[in-house]
Order: structure tokens, then sequence, then C-alpha cells
């Protein structure tokens, strides 16, 4: 359970779905979670529109309206010139000023990104935040990053996420002090990949990491590594091909009788929407990510991570970040 007093802000209009969806979810969450407190950042227009439905809220749940809204589609660079007062912004404003421990959104990636780095101080050796998710996997879990905050990267900036993924990664899971770190790749021989792949490869060997060297990814759920580095264009490619197959898998319809024990092995642990919450990295404050197209199930999940995320830093007596 999480402790009293514990706060997190939520965007309640990023994401594809209507926001009423993701309000039943928050709903249901504090229901089961009496001690925590949520800052509600909603539209004007949204909830004037909406009215009735904001006037039953429980008490845990304080409704801070906005004048702007960004749209999944709008620019990153334009919202932040223009939309500061927006919900997104705002939230993560809150953060900031340490009025919530976490900001949970599934609003535009790419303004999350811009108005993390605008509000909250940025780790000077990362230079660049990184969204991570823990991956379930047998016999034990991974941390995979860069899933999506910045799609290009050198080999210094994968050599940096290497070692922020392997400072995380015990903070998250028992993987000791000394985590193993592996890169994405097309292979795993040494001379396999494009040209920043290998400069990347080569710095990591002469580093202190407990680098394993390259991975493929068939290595992502047999915990052949506790954190698995790529660039954002392959991570994000990476994770919803894997998500997309799990869906599928899900619908029994498609499947034959004999297999129903597959499917109450999927039910219970390759659900993808309850490992909905990617964690943005290298910012002094816990910034939480779901997936755009989160539905009432899928963010319900991205809250218990955020709550979850929450206790291990207060765990830890410091930001997870």
């Amino acid at each position: 359970m999480t402790q009293p007093n514990h706060v997190i802000a939520i965007d309640l209009m990023g994401g594809d779905d209507n926001p009423l969806t993701r309000l039943r979810a928050i709903q249901k969450f504090i229901i089961q979670n009496s001690q925590l407190n949520i800052q509600l950042f909603v539209g004007k227009f949204f909830h004037q529109k909406n009215q009735p439905v904001f006037q039953n809220l429980s008490k845990q749940i304080k409704v801070i309206l906005t004048d702007d809204v960004i749209q999944m589609d709008e620019s990153p660079l334009l919202a932040l010139r223009q939309k500061r007062s927006s919900s997104l912004s705002k939230a993560i404003e809150s953060v900031a000023n340490k009025e919530a421990h976490a900001v949970l959104t599934a609003g535009n990636s790419g303004a999350l990104v811009a108005f993390a780095k605008y509000w909250l101080r940025v780790d000077e050796v990362v230079e660049r935040p990184a969204l991570a998710t823990v991956l379930p996997g047998y016999p034990k879990p991974t941390l995979l990053l860069d899933i999506g905050a910045s799609l290009e990267y050198r080999a210094e900036d994968l050599y940096a996420l290497a070692e922020l993924g392997a400072k995380i990664a015990p903070k998250l899971f028992d993987c000791g002090s000394h985590p193993e770190v592996a890169l994405l790749n097309v292979g795993t021989e040494h001379i396999k990949g494009h040209d920043t792949v290998q400069q990347a490869d080569r710095l990591l060997q002469a580093s202190a990491l407990n680098y394993l060297g390259f991975c493929e990814g068939s290595h992502l759920f047999s915990g052949y590594a506790d954190v698995i580095c790529c660039d954002g264009f392959v991570g994000n490619i990476t994770l919803k091909a894997c998500e997309g197959l799990m869906k599928k898998l899900q619908n029994k319809q498609h499947l034959k009788w004999w297999q129903k024990w597959f499917c109450q092995f999927i039910d219970v642990n390759l659900n993808p929407a309850q490992y909905n919450g990617a964690l943005l990295l290298g910012l002094d404050g816990l910034v939480v990510k779901a997936h755009g197209n989160s539905d009432e199930e899928g963010f319900f999940h991205a809250l218990l991570r955020t709550a979850e995320y929450v206790n291990k830093q207060t765990k830890w007596g410091q930001q997870i970040q």
C-alpha cells in the first residue's frame, strides 16, 4: 500500500481515448488506495462539458482546471512555446514544485519530454531523458531503454544510457549492485551492427560496467541481461511489436480448445496492460508515461505501477532517477 499523503499528478487530457475512460480507471484505483491523493489536471472546456461527472468525485481527488490541452499529434516545440498552461505542463510543474510525488500521463510523448526537461532538472551525465520499462522474463525481468524518448543516439548517448540503466535497475527489481548490461543489435557477434552500436560496444567494453556485449530481440524475455539498451526508434518498435503479438494471442477465439492452458498463462503473466507505465529517466522528478491508446484497464495498471514507483522511491529515501 502507498503511504499516507503521497500525491500523484495526472494529466487527464492526454491520450487517444475519451478522458472519461481514464477517469473511471482513477476512480477504481482510488477505491483500492485510500491513502493516496490525486491531483487531476483537466481542461476547462472538457470540465464544463462534463461537469456532473466531476461533482461526485472522491475527496482524495483534487480537480485543477487548465486553460489548454495538448493534442496527440501536436508539435512538441510549439506546445512548449504556446501551451505552458496546459494540463500536461501543469501536472509536471506540480512535481517540480514538490506538490506531487509523481506525474502520470498517456499524452503526447514528445511534449512530455519537452515539458519534463523544461520543468525538471536533467542529469548532466545523461544529457537527455530516456523512457524505460520493465519487461517480464524468465528467470528474471529486464529493464529495456530507451523506448521512445529520443529516436536518434550517438555512441556516447548509448554509453550514458547503459550507465543510467545500470544505476536504476537495482532500485526497481532484485538484480544486485552490479547488473548485467547488453546492447540490442541484429546479432551477438562484435562485427554486427551499424557504426553507432559498434562504437558504443567499444566504449562499454572499456568501462567498469558489467557489460555482456550485444544481444538480439530473441533475448528480451529470456533474462539474458538485467538491462538492455537501444535507441528510442528501435526500442519503441520493439515494444509495440511485442505488445501487438500478445494482444493477438489473447484473442482466445483464434486459438484451439487445447490451448486454453496457454490462454490462462497469458492472462496471468503476459497481459500487456499489466506492464503499462514507462519511467522517464534522467530527471530529478518521477515521470511516468502510459500508452497513448490505454483503455480503462491499461490506465488502471499504469496507476498501479506509478504508485509502486512512488513506494520504491520512498524505500530508497531518494529519487528513483
